[in-house]
């Protein structure tokens, strides 16, 4: 592919990553118009008395250097604070409530294939096809009931 200048460790990747951010991420009209429309899809399934505040909460997580590229205005503190206590408690819930995976999630083969490497069990494109990485409770239920 005859790439040059690629990155040795991963401070110069940083570096790089950061310089081109700088040269790159520039605010405007278009930036916008993509950022509308990408929240627009986020929040398609949304009821529409919550879209208003939870594009603030999308906004509110976004880094300040594509908040500022994306020409969104910086959101109050309290939703800042919000964010952070709802990672909190979904921490909270994980560590002390959560039960462990009743099923192993298996991504790949569990052989080598005759390349030696370990093929992908999912396609990209076909997200439907992870329903039977992560079934539902009422399959579950289903496939024991019938």
């Amino acid at each position: 592919m005859h790439i040059k200048n690629i990155p040795r460790t991963y401070e110069e990747m940083r570096d790089w990553a950061d310089a081109y951010e700088l040269r790159a991420m520039i605010p405007s009209e278009t930036s916008h118009q993509l950022a509308e429309v990408t929240t627009a899809l986020l929040l398609f399934h949304v009821p529409s008395f919550l879209k208003g505040f939870l594009k603030r909460v999308i906004i509110a997580l976004m880094d300040d250097r594509v908040r500022m590229a994306m020409v969104y205005e910086p959101q109050p503190q309290w939703i800042h604070a919000l964010i952070e206590w709802g990672f909190y408690l979904r921490a909270v819930y994980l560590r002390n409530f959560a039960l462990p995976r009743i099923w192993r999630k298996t991504l790949t083969n569990e052989e080598k294939n005759q390349w030696g490497r370990y093929s992908v069990n999912y396609s990209d494109n076909a997200v439907s096809s992870l329903n039977s990485f992560y079934p539902s409770p009422l399959n579950v239920l289903c496939k024991f009931l019938f």
